[in-house]
């Protein structure tokens, strides 16, 4: 709350915050009471976790839709990120306050700006090989565990009808799960009716145990982004962008979802703009 009033503003905390554990009633009871309170302009979430899911089970879409106010979050907020798109309303993928003012100052003063609708553009340079190309889309996703939990519910944002671009990073999963989830999207058609995909960070990965997965399909992966080349991008002909300094790491750059991006994959570089805004 210090750090948000220290940029001009005016944080009013929700009656559940503060308590380390909350009941998911609870959770409801806030989430409602900042979207129905005119003097709320945006909701910026303390942490994530888990419980969006059932939160989500519970919000009637139409109360975002009538509040028309960003949510800002990361991780378990990919739920809400999710919601608000399939409502045509724009989210912000970024810090919450649990680390608020811990990050490097350029991505803190860039969520600064973003939060006060000042969109940046990014220009990443990386090793990882990539497939070249141009997209524009809406852009989609976050976390992928959590994101692909939202298949096929009500706030399910890959049925929107209009083309997306979109985003995935990951936490604390192994390169089984990961290839798992990913395959989970591959089976609903999700990777196929992206018009671009832009990879994340990859944080906290375990050890995989007894074995490394892929040795069976011909050798073991030297990492993440190495066994989505080779078992997921062998086909496919859109742009993919590796390594963008989003997700769990020490840098968490913020992302406008919601929202048409253009995206630009060229020989060790891309670029992320918001060109419309």
């Amino acid at each position: 709350m210090e750090g948000l009033e220290k940029c001009g503003f005016i944080p009013v905390e929700g009656k559940y915050v503060c308590p380390e554990s909350r009941t998911l009633d609870e959770l409801i009871e806030d989430l409602e009471w900042a979207l129905t309170d005119p003097d709320i302009r945006a909701i910026f979430c303390v942490r994530g976790g888990y419980g969006a899911s059932e939160v989500m089970d519970t919000i009637p879409l139409d109360m975002i839709k009538e509040a028309e106010k960003p949510i800002i979050g990361y991780s378990d907020i990919s739920v809400y990120h999710s919601a608000w798109t399939t409502q045509g309303l724009p989210s912000i993928h970024a810090c919450m306050s649990g680390t608020f003012g811990d990050f490097p100052k350029d991505c803190y003063d860039a969520q600064i700006h973003m939060m006060k609708g000042e969109i940046p553009s990014y220009k990443c340079e990386t090793e990882t090989q990539m497939i070249k190309g141009e997209a524009e889309g809406i852009l989609i996703g976050g976390n992928l565990s959590t994101f692909t939990a939202t298949l096929n519910t009500e706030y399910d944002c890959t049925r929107i009808d209009e083309p997306y671009v979109l985003f995935i990073e990951e936490v604390g999963e192994n390169i089984q799960h990961i290839h798992r989830y990913l395959t989970v999207l591959k089976h609903m058609g999700v990777l196929d009716r992206a018009q671009g995909i832009i990879f994340g960070e990859w944080t906290e990965l375990p050890a995989n145990g007894s074995g490394n997965f892929g040795a069976v399909r011909g050798g073991d992966f030297e990492s993440v982004a190495d066994m989505i080349q080779r078992e997921f991008l062998t086909d496919m002909d859109i742009p993919v962008a590796f390594d963008f300094p989003a997700g769990h790491g020490d840098v968490n750059y913020p992302l406008l979802m919601g929202e048409k991006v253009h995206l630009s994959v060229s020989d060790g570089s891309y670029t992320i703009t918001w060109n419309d805004l």
